[in-house]
């Protein structure tokens, strides 16, 4: 009865462990993550929402249309978009990082401080997403210009 009882409570402990070892497995590899192809857990990700012209936002964002300025369309795009997101700012930086590229922007700087700035540029316009780290929600900033 001893060893049975044994036996059972050994198995139980196996297979705690083994549920702790693999949600912590998980927790490493969001860790880890740092846009190099290794894909992150769905909750670490922001999905894709609206986009303003031809740069993609966050599902969730906000624009204020009172303060932006937004001239043209699709890769003609210019002008300035103030928005919001409930989302942590780190997410929102790694949302960037991972979707403009596809679009065909190409990373020129990033620069994180209290907020983080990252430039992109097209052969004929530059973007710079300015992105504010707020107490209940992230601020963004982006400011579409021509190339000179």
């Amino acid at each position: 009865m001893l060893r049975t009882l044994f036996g059972a409570v050994m198995s139980v402990a196996m297979l705690a462990g083994l549920a702790v070892s693999a949600q912590s497995g998980d927790a490493e590899a969001a860790a880890a993550y740092d846009g190099t192809g290794v894909k992150p857990p769905e909750e670490l990700v922001l999905q894709i929402g609206r986009a303003v012209g031809d740069i993609r936002l966050p599902v969730g964002t906000r624009v204020d249309s009172k303060k932006s300025s937004i001239y043209g369309s699709g890769p003609n795009t210019y002008g300035r978009v103030f928005a919001d997101i409930r989302a942590e700012t780190d997410l929102v930086m790694r949302f960037f990082l991972d979707n403009m590229p596809g679009d065909g922007w190409e990373l020129i700087s990033e620069f994180q401080s209290d907020d983080i700035t990252l430039v992109y540029q097209k052969p004929t316009r530059v973007v710079v997403v300015l992105i504010e780290r707020g107490k209940r929600t992230t601020d963004l900033r982006l400011t579409l210009t021509p190339r000179s």
